[in-house]
């Protein structure tokens, strides 16, 4: 004589429920965490320039030159890449799957005029430190910081998360020696690309 051990549906349906449950917390969880990413990254897009140009020309009283706007350029332009990135990463955890369709070709095509635009402020940036120094300027230092943010901005959208003083769980596992996370839109992009090779 068998015997079945396999749980009927009326004793498995309240597990999957459970399970249903939790998963549904933790999205609602995460979203909660995530949702404000892409409209901070987008007032940035014109806040980050306007307080460098504030304290630049009216707290320094220094001059507005080729590198702080190259680098303005190039910061504003990676701010607008992380907006699209995190408001695509929402819309999938909202059920909107079509964001990531959509977004990731011109997200991973947009990796070359921020790279260029980087390399250019980048190039300004050395150009002015050679005419300038052994004097710090306040359009050289905030140039510098604005070429810096666009560096870390750019890893941090097309290679790996940087982002991890705001979630616990991220920074514990950045303290572990486990590294960093890949970034949402990297593994978007890699999917993307192996869609394409498909097909």
């Amino acid at each position: 004589m068998s015997t079945n051990n396999t749980p009927s549906s009326s004793e498995s349906d309240p597990e999957r429920q459970e399970l249903a449950t939790m998963e549904s917390a933790r999205r609602d969880k995460l979203l909660k965490r995530l949702k404000p990413y892409w409209m901070m990254e987008g007032a940035n897009v014109v806040f980050v320039p306007f307080i460098a140009w504030l304290l630049i020309t009216v707290v320094a009283e220094g001059q507005i030159t080729i590198a702080v706007i190259a680098a303005m350029l190039a910061t504003s332009f990676l701010l607008v890449v992380g907006t699209f990135a995190w408001k695509m990463v929402v819309d999938g955890l909202e059920g909107i799957p079509k964001s990531e369709v959509q977004w990731t070709p011109w997200l991973d095509l947009a990796r070359w005029p921020a790279l260029i635009l980087t390399l250019l402020a980048l190039i300004a940036t050395v150009a002015e430190a050679f005419s300038t120094l052994p004097r710090f300027s306040a359009s050289l230092i905030g140039a510098s910081l604005l070429c810096l943010l666009a560096i870390l901005e750019f890893v941090n959208y097309y290679h790996v998360q940087l982002q991890h003083f705001d979630h616990a769980e991220d920074f514990q596992r950045l303290l572990s020696g486990k590294g960093f996370r890949r970034s949402h839109l990297s593994k978007s992009i890699r999917a993307y690309r192996q869609r394409s090779r498909k097909v």
